[in-house]
């Protein structure tokens, strides 16, 4: 009997040392999928989700700025610097949209990372040239409160134009191109994967920008004027057949004056504007406080720079498939 306990117990002794030693083997090989992985850095989480649908599961994307944040008011984190050094690609969206990225790659000292700007080859909505900046100056030496309110803005530089390209479908196709041939330079052995996966993603936009379409067709003509938080639709708008007649905030987002905020209130009502939409990510206080003076319905969750957590909004063509939802719902 006694034998019998003692070969019991080291039995289990050494069913307990094998089961350690394979999870520690197991944990183990974790690191070293990671190492192999191919990392590629973004800016903003719907341009993470293009690069998703391109590179598949051989890519690991990194977005800097963290989904619902705004990314007017990023500053990159040491982290940021850090996986900046680790990456080859850094997928740019352009037009002023990272203000940071010369200062972020100066000091991650990667000096065979290679930037890809999105927009570029696209036809750039906002620029204003040196006449328009001498007339408007000229302009404002008599009327300053009422000119602030015309110029457009949201934050970025646009100087160089509006940078929310992506926010019209055909745009978003053009950047699902730019990122395939980027990965397929960078990662040759994985090509055929790629040029697949962009295929068919792009198939799924060009349905999505049907569907739009069609959504918006649904909106009576006399109503297709909105009024919105800040000035990131004018690609939608432009595609897709609506009217943004202002937005409610200036360039560096500060609050519009007592008469930019009157004229918003007249505005509404010449135009009988249906709705007024704010964003995630945005505040929302100024959208909800002119709703309730003017008496027009409010939308307060569209998305543009980010997305959002739940199935219905986690993805690009999803937020799309939100927002004109959301848009149509509130001006018909």
């Amino acid at each position: 009997m006694r034998s019998f306990v003692h070969y019991s117990h080291w039995l289990k002794l050494f069913l307990i040392a094998s089961l350690a030693f394979f999870a520690t083997g197991c944990s183990a090989e974790k690191p070293v999928s990671t190492m192999n992985q191919k990392v590629v850095i973004t800016s903003i989480s719907p341009l993470a989700d293009l690069i998703k649908n391109v590179g598949g599961e051989s890519i690991q994307v990194i977005s800097l700025v963290p989904t619902g944040s705004d990314p007017h008011t990023y500053e990159p984190t040491p982290e940021a610097v850090r996986q900046v050094t680790g990456a080859k690609l850094f997928f740019a969206n352009g037009v002023g949209q990272e203000a940071y990225l010369e200062k972020l790659i100066t000091n991650s000292q990667n000096k065979d990372l290679r930037t890809v700007i999105l927009a570029d080859g696209l036809n750039i909505l906002g620029i204003k040239d040196h006449h328009d900046e001498h007339e408007s100056d000229h302009e404002e030496e008599g009327a300053h409160d009422e000119d602030e309110i015309h110029r457009e803005g949201d934050g970025h530089d646009h100087s160089q134009g509006n940078p929310h390209l992506w926010l019209d479908v055909k745009n978003a196709q053009h950047y699902v191109e730019h990122i395939r041939d980027a990965l397929i330079e960078t990662y040759p052995q994985d090509q055929e994967s790629f040029k697949a996966n962009a295929e068919n993603y792009l198939r799924e936009l060009e349905a999505l920008d049907q569907w739009i379409q069609e959504q918006i067709l649904t909106i009576p003509q006399e109503n297709r004027n909105l009024i919105v938080y800040h000035d990131a639709w004018v690609y939608y708008t432009e595609r897709y057949g609506l009217t943004v007649l202002r937005p409610v905030v200036h360039g560096d987002e500060s609050e519009p004056s007592a008469k930019d905020y009157a004229q918003l209130i007249e505005l509404i009502k010449e135009h009988q504007v249906k709705a007024i939409f704010g964003e995630v990510g945005f505040n929302t206080k100024l959208v909800l406080q002119l709703a309730q003076e003017t008496g027009i319905k409010v939308v307060e969750d569209l998305y543009n720079d980010t997305l959002g957590v739940t199935p219905e909004t986690d993805s690009y063509i999803e937020i799309m498939k939100h927002n004109t939802t959301a848009i149509v719902t509130a001006l018909k």
